[in-house]
């Protein structure tokens, strides 16, 4: 799939988005620790995208 990198940002931006609006409170709820998980993995999914796209082009 060659939009891949594209995909993965739209959805890190829509989850850090989604996080934004979370109300925040003294301790972390499950809601949270998904969201901040979720941000985590797409962070690293794009990064390897990345990585990937700038070594096949070397």
């Amino acid at each position: 799939m060659k939009n891949r990198a594209a995909i993965i940002a739209v959805l890190l931006v829509i989850s850090i988005g989604n996080f934004s609006r979370l109300q925040s409170k003294e301790g972390i709820s499950p809601v949270q620790f998904i969201s901040i998980f979720a941000i985590g993995a797409l962070s690293s999914l794009l990064i390897r995208e990345i990585a990937l796209k700038i070594k096949g082009k070397s």
